[in-house]
């Protein structure tokens, strides 16, 4: 009987070290029913960074596709800005910069999470203000 004990643990290890690791791995390995995560992005940022802007200035951004429109936000010094956003294949935002900054520099946070996986996204650029 040791022997037989002996000869199938040693063929149970055997066995299962010849699976492939990836097949123990936990996650989106790429298939085809895969859910791994596809965060949104942000481009055509206007003013392009580092413009000398005045404060209440507007501002726009693209999202991609895959954006939640209702998940857009954007922070301004501290200051969530009201937002107009448009849904046609990509996500088209603008807003206008609190008018209450003035001078130095501000940046305009953006964050948003995917649909529909809700996976967040954030990026933004930095304005100078002008004194005004």
């Amino acid at each position: 009987m040791g022997k037989y004990m002996l000869f199938s643990n040693l063929l149970v290890v055997l066995v299962l070290g010849l699976v492939p690791p990836n097949a123990w791995s936990y996650g989106g390995g790429g298939g085809s029913q895969s859910t791994s995560c596809k965060k949104p992005s942000f481009k055509d940022m206007t003013p392009v960074k580092g413009t000398v802007v005045s404060p209440g200035a507007r501002f726009s951004f693209t999202a991609s596709a895959n954006t939640n429109p209702k998940s857009i936000k954007v922070v301004v010094k501290g200051n969530e800005v009201e937002l107009s956003v448009e849904k046609n294949g990509s996500v088209n935002v603008s807003g206008n910069l609190p008018s209450s900054i003035k001078g130095g520099y501000a940046r305009v946070n953006i964050s948003a999470s995917s649909s529909p996986n809700s996976c967040v996204g954030t990026d933004g650029w930095l304005l100078k203000l002008a004194e005004q």
